[in-house]
């Protein structure tokens, strides 16, 4: 259809120049077009390109198109601070339209930032200046099992994908293939981010991460070439794209990911309460201290415990109220269930702050607790049955706070889609963000969970608003401003985050015990930006650090970035990356698959260090 709505555009003066008097057929095609006479004319910067191209500077129409595409996860906090307005936004088709923007941006000397899902914390999938935003949210959807051309092991499939595939459809894929593979919660996060940055999610620590199962990545690089990229063919630039520094060593199309068969990982035996495994818990609570703490000490004994078997995963979540609790617990869409839950919630809380909640959910703790028999010696045995039942057992302790405790039963394709957060961003607010990873194993002795509580108690607890007035620091922080807290166990000598250390990618700080992500939305503002960031900023101080009861070293991960984005400072990237022989390999690749800076679009990049061969 575009060729024919072009016919009736009114185009602006300064595009009607160099009419050709005879039209490819891909010239009708695209926005590239140029019609007869010179009456009609659009053209774009990069030639016979047949996806969209949007321009910051234009007419009042083209802006508003500019600033509808422009939008990420970051716009709302980071689009000012990190300059996240490219001079152009292309939107390829295929594959010959993304080499045509890296010859044309290698040829003029711009670079080029890759948005798949767009949901780098600093905005690093966007860019500024002369530079281009390249933008494959719908370029790339395939997705297909493959025959292996080499022998597999039995219980796995490799499946390629595109980057462009949200991990909600491609958990939907999988399922349907009765196929699994670890990866994020996030629904609305892209496969190609998400991949360079690890994949980290809930079956992190029975599985590993997203990017360990990536066996292949096909990939545009600085001369336009398309290449397969494997760890048997070029061990190097596998290593370094798996986690050294996202998007700036080529543009990412696909995957292909060695996945598990989901019927190879169900347990034979009858176990306690009738159960065989795979075996998992969601559990939903109204807010208390005493039941984070509770919760957050068996996380504290996982993490703290090096022989807990592979099997068993464990996250915490905390949200702030308002949050639409239905999407993560669809039974309370049932009209009988959502009656009960509400007489809780009255039970449980004062009136004057019912009167506040105006019929909103209160904030809630979530709980995901999950066990799976990873080899045929697993079963559901007591053992497992105890661990579960420390979780059963809180419905007694705080019986007024306890909403849902769900049981599951179901194989691993139905199981890793429970654990999905299908919203695309946590509250539609500005943010201040923290993402803190340890390698502790003395959390509980250290005192690690009074402190969080304790911190995050500041900002969730009821007390505030019921205690304080309007203008009063505590109560205004409550009321303006939002937590989602998650925090996850990921270590011990037998998990798969831990063992795949050395599987020729470059994740860091695999020695990792937990992983807690405390973020903050407020309302927009200076003020309420303020409670924020005075918040974090103390969080700071007893998170890290030599006296910290969570970690003595500040360890941050390439998708939870936060702060100064500049990855040339020593300072910095020193927070991402274990030491200097790393970061210096990391470089010198850089320096030999972006030799004329075309993927080096911000400063969140390892800096590349020229080499003889480049």
């Amino acid at each position: 259809m575009l060729p024919v709505l072009l016919m009736f555009l009114s185009i602006p003066e300064k595009y009607k120049t160099g009419c050709r008097s005879r039209l490819k057929r891909s010239h009708y095609t695209s926005v590239n077009c140029v019609l007869e006479n010179s009456q009609k004319a659009i053209m774009v910067r990069i030639q016979d390109f047949e996806g969209m191209q949007y321009f910051r500077d234009g007419t009042p129409a083209e802006k508003q198109d500019y600033t509808y595409f422009n939008q990420q996860y970051a716009t709302s906090s980071q689009a000012g601070d990190h300059n996240m307005y490219p001079d152009l936004i292309v939107q390829p088709k295929r594959d010959e339209d993304v080499i045509k923007t890296v010859n044309w941006a290698r040829e003029n000397q711009v670079a080029i930032a890759i948005k798949s899902g767009g949901h780098q914390y600093s905005g690093a999938s966007s860019t500024s200046g002369k530079n281009i935003q390249i933008d494959l949210s719908n370029t790339y959807k395939d997705l297909m099992v493959l025959d292996a051309r080499n022998p597999i092991a039995q219980d796995r499939a490799l499946v390629y994908v595109g980057v462009s595939n949200q991990l909600k459809d491609f958990n939907a894929y999988l399922k349907h293939n009765q196929l699994f593979v670890p990866y994020g919660q996030c629904a609305y996060v892209c496969v190609g981010g998400h991949g360079q940055t690890g994949g980290y999610g809930q079956l992190g620590r029975s599985f590993g991460l997203f990017g360990d199962h990536i066996r292949t990545i096909r990939m545009v690089c600085h001369d336009g070439v398309i290449k397969d990229v494997s760890k048997e063919n070029d061990a190097e630039l596998f290593n370094a794209v798996l986690g050294g520094s996202p998007g700036n060593f080529g543009i990412i199309t696909h995957y292909i990911v060695e996945v598990y068969q989901a019927k190879s990982y169900v347990g034979t035996v009858v176990g306690p309460n009738g159960f065989k495994g795979p075996h998992g818990i969601k559990g939903l609570w109204i807010y208390s201290p005493k039941v984070l703490k509770s919760l957050l000490t068996a996380v504290a004994q996982m993490a703290d415990d090096s022989n807990v078997p592979r099997g068993f995963d464990l996250c915490v979540s905390v949200l702030s109220t308002d949050f639409p609790v239905t999407i993560l617990f669809p039974p309370l869409k049932n009209a009988d269930e959502w009656e009960r839950i509400q007489n809780k919630i009255k039970g449980a809380l004062a009136d004057k702050f019912l009167d506040w909640l105006n019929g909103s959910f209160p904030a809630i703790i979530v709980l995901y607790a999950q066990w799976c028999p990873t080899s045929k010696d697993d079963k559901y045995d007591e053992s497992v049955d105890q661990w579960f039942n420390k979780f059963r057992a809180l419905k007694g302790f705080f019986k007024n706070e306890t909403l849902l405790i769900n049981e599951l039963e179901e194989d691993m394709s139905r199981m890793s889609g429970e654990w999905i957060f299908p919203k695309q961003r946590e509250f539609d607010l500005p943010y201040i963000k923290r993402t803190y990873s340890t390698n502790s194993k003395s959390l509980e002795k250290d005192g690690w969970v009074d402190d969080v509580v304790n911190r995050i108690d500041l900002i969730y607890n009821p007390r505030h608003f019921l205690d304080n007035n309007p203008g009063d620091k505590e109560y205004e922080a409550y009321v303006h401003c939002k937590l989602s807290v998650q925090i996850q166990c990921y270590g011990g000598e037998n998990s798969r985050f831990y063992r795949n250390k050395d599987n020729g990618t470059s994740y860091s700080w695999r020695d990792t015990s937990v992983v807690q992500v405390l973020d903050c939305f407020h309302e927009p503002g200076d003020r309420y930006k303020e409670y924020a960031e005075k918040w974090q900023a103390e969080n700071d101080l007893i998170m890290v650090g030599p006296s910290s009861s969570f970690s003595k070293q500040d360890r941050r991960l390439l998708w939870g970035s936060y702060g100064d984005w500049d990855l040339g400072k020593q300072d910095i990237w020193k927070c991402y990356y274990e030491d200097a022989a790393k970061y210096q390999k990391l470089g010198k690749i850089r320096g030999k698959a972006d030799p004329n800076g075309t993927f080096t679009a911000n400063p969140f990049a390892v800096s590349a260090i020229a080499t003889r061969d480049s």
